[in-house]
């Protein structure tokens, strides 16, 4: 499906759904956004790439909050939650699921897992166990950048958060917490 296909359908059901005042409503923002003259900085003697600007200073906000992206489509799925929800109070489970779905699609954790090598993945769990035990040294600390924790965390896959979890809750012991990582790892290698 096309992105004008897309937004083809959230308007079909928007307009579906929507009361008389709010079709009205739509209506006189689109014809004011039309009236309106798009800002022409050339022509205004400042030259500049306003897209350029903007991205990069996206780009220098997601460094400054190390901001991983799990954290801006969470944000991005729970307002479609909340969206969905204020205009369909009685949305059903399944339904919502399905909207959120195809406006946010979900990252799949095994994508990002693939890309990084089964033994550096194994030394970033063991490094973050460590240092949540408070058993990493200080000159280990020293070395790792700052944040580390954090975005070792959000690279992780729910799996191995949920593991990591189970065993600094001592839910699970040392040999069997390795061979499930082990197992998690493979499995997202597809092996």
């Amino acid at each position: 499906m096309s992105i004008d296909d897309k937004k083809r359908k959230i308007l079909e059901d928007y307009m579906k759904s929507a009361t008389p005042e709010e079709r009205r409503e739509l209506n006189r923002l689109l014809k004011s956004r039309d009236k309106k003259p798009a800002a022409d900085f050339k022509t205004q003697g400042l030259n500049m790439d306003v897209n350029q600007l903007a991205r990069n200073m996206s780009k220098q906000i997601n460094e400054q909050l190390g901001m991983a992206d799990i954290n801006i489509k969470k944000m991005a799925r729970d307002l479609v939650v909340q969206m969905a929800l204020q205009h369909k109070p009685d949305i059903t489970p399944k339904e919502l699921n399905a909207i959120v779905n195809q406006m946010v699609p979900e990252r799949r954790d095994s994508d990002i897992l693939k890309k990084i090598p089964p033994d550096l993945l194994k030394s970033m769990i063991m490094q973050f166990i460590a240092y949540s035990t408070n058993s990493m040294s200080a000159k280990d600390q020293a070395q790792l950048p700052e944040g580390w924790a954090k975005k070792y965390w959000s690279i992780f896959s729910q799996d191995i958060r949920d593991l990591i979890t189970m065993y600094l809750k001592n839910g699970i012991d040392n040999r069997n917490f390795q061979l499930a990582i082990e197992k998690i790892i493979m499995r997202a290698r597809g092996a």
